[in-house]
């Protein structure tokens, strides 16, 4: 877990709960108690009356910050995805590797997902740049290979065409590329 580093300079939000009004907190503030000691942090004000009830030891891991997908565990994920299974299969198959109970796994299905988005989105701008190393190196190897591709105002890929015989990129086909 990162520590939150806090400007002592600046004023401090009130972080209290807006869906529900709930006034419970801690303020933690860094203070100097006496002339011998160094600054330390002392607990300045704690509220601990809660208006709603106060989730279950077994729904608290459903919580965002609670949900955590593991190194080794993400190795795992990409191998069987690599493989070619479906996130229900990872999941169960973790479950069976870990020998716990269908659905006590740290992390959830939607977890699993946005780990694929996320390695995606990683992998996006370098299988761009594979696509046009792997054009220009066909160009090279046969004169006849020709393409084009045009880039948006982010300079991502938007448009690519490629042929392996010339004639493609006569007459109107090239100039689809220069709108």
């Amino acid at each position: 877990m990162r520590l939150k580093l806090i400007d002592l300079s600046k004023e401090q939000r009130n972080t209290q709960s807006v869906k529900c009004g709930c006034k419970v907190r801690m303020r933690i503030t860094l203070r100097k108690s006496f002339d011998i000691f160094p600054q330390e942090w002392q607990i300045t004000e704690f509220i601990k009356d809660h208006n709603h009830e106060l989730l279950s030891p077994s729904e608290v891991r459903f919580l965002p910050a609670n949900r955590k997908i593991t190194k080794d565990d993400e190795k795992r994920i990409l191998l069987f995805k690599e493989a070619g299974l479906p996130v229900k299969a990872i999941m169960r198959v973790l479950e069976l590797e870990k020998n716990i109970s269908h659905g006590s796994l740290p992390f959830l299905d939607k977890d699993v997902r946005n780990l694929f988005t996320k390695i995606g989105k990683k992998n996006g701008v370098e299988d761009v740049k594979d696509l046009l190393q792997h054009c220009k190196v066909a160009q090279d190897e046969n004169r006849k290979f020709q393409y084009a591709y045009r880039v948006d105002e982010e300079r991502k890929l938007e448009h690519i065409f490629w042929s392996p015989f010339h004639s493609f990129f006569t007459g109107t086909h090239k100039n689809i590329l220069r709108k």
